[in-house]
């Protein structure tokens, strides 16, 4: 389905028409896919299940601009239930500096709050055009001086979201993607959240999940758990991947929850199916108890402690490092 939004005069005298592709649909997606040509292989494997119908219940949206019915930028918006990733947001290199982009931007935001639209998130370089751009619209650092921005509807929108209540292990999925990168934008501790991607603090989930959703589905050394509430918030998430510094023959475990829900570490380690010939280990930082408790009733073991590891907010921090041997 194709919907017009709004047409607008470039200073160039061109007629930008702005609309959008709401995806699956055969007929527009000639449209959409050769404005992102470049992406990588991960990015045009999700976009492939996104036009196969793959994703849902997760919606996706392409708002296009178009010269000449000819798009020429694209953002694209993953949403469920009024929270969503802002992604893939681009312009031809030939008709930049034409205030397209924000174009298309203004058309995307109205929309999404015509929609009700609750929260955003997104990631650029801190500091750039493309930052001021995004920050023009409402959107704002998770932390200060980061790329890694969120757009609220309301202020009382992530205490709410994270009231704590019941919560089960699934397996990664995209119905709760945009919900998870909320769970990754909170700030405080704890602050080891996940070794094996690199992610200390708060973090975009964004391209490493699609990369981890593609290797789940073929490969059992690579497992996504998310914990989910009753009311469909994800509020913590557990990764096992092999440890390339290692050549594969050791694994990590990578294990975040949310503070009102520390009850589920338990749950959330139990869900996995860990390898039975192989060393896991999982990185703790000191002061997060309940996962270090959880740990240990699954049967892992503190083996060591790295001393000042890393700084946060000025502060050194020590890591315990836990693990299951074979």
């Amino acid at each position: 389905m194709y919907i017009p939004i709004a047409a607008s005069t470039l200073r160039t005298g061109e007629t930008l028409e702005t609309g959008v592709v709401l995806a699956p649909d055969d007929e527009y997606e000639p449209l959409v896919r050769p404005v992102l040509a470049h992406k990588s292989r991960n990015d045009q494997w999700h976009l492939d299940e996104v036009f196969a119908g793959r994703v849902a219940p997760l919606e996706t949206r392409f708002y296009l601009g178009r010269l000449d019915a000819q798009p020429v930028c694209n953002i694209m918006v993953s949403e469920h239930e009024g929270i969503g990733i802002v992604s893939h947001v681009y312009t031809v290199p030939e008709h930049r500096r034409k205030g397209i982009a924000r174009l298309v931007m203004a058309g995307q935001m109205a929309d999404f709050r015509d929609r009700s639209g609750r929260y955003l998130t997104l990631s650029t370089g801190y500091d750039t055009h493309p930052y001021y751009l995004y920050h023009s619209f409402g959107f704002r650092s998770v932390i200060p001086e980061s790329g890694h921005m969120k757009y609220m509807g309301t202020a009382a929108f992530e205490p709410d979201h994270f009231r704590g209540e019941g919560a089960l292990a699934v397996p990664g999925d995209w119905r709760n993607w945009p919900s998870l990168n909320v769970l990754c934008a909170q700030d405080g501790p704890p602050y080891v959240r996940n070794v094996g991607l690199g992610h200390i603090g708060p973090r975009m989930f964004e391209g490493a999940y699609i990369g981890l959703m593609k290797l789940a589905r073929v490969d059992a050394d690579h497992q996504v758990q998310l914990l989910v509430s009753d009311r469909e918030v994800v509020a913590g998430y557990a990764t096992l991947v092999p440890d390339t510094r290692w050549r594969g023959e050791a694994c990590l475990l990578d294990l975040f929850v949310h503070p009102a829900f520390t009850d589920y570490c338990g749950p959330l380690l139990d869900s996995f199916s860990l390898p039975p010939a192989r060393k896991v280990q999982c990185h703790v930082e000191v002061g997060d108890t309940m996962k270090a408790a959880a740990l240990l009733d699954a049967g892992f073991v503190r083996e060591a402690t790295l001393r000042k590891q890393f700084k946060v907010k000025g502060q050194v921090v020590d890591v315990e490092v836990y693990a299951r041997y074979a």
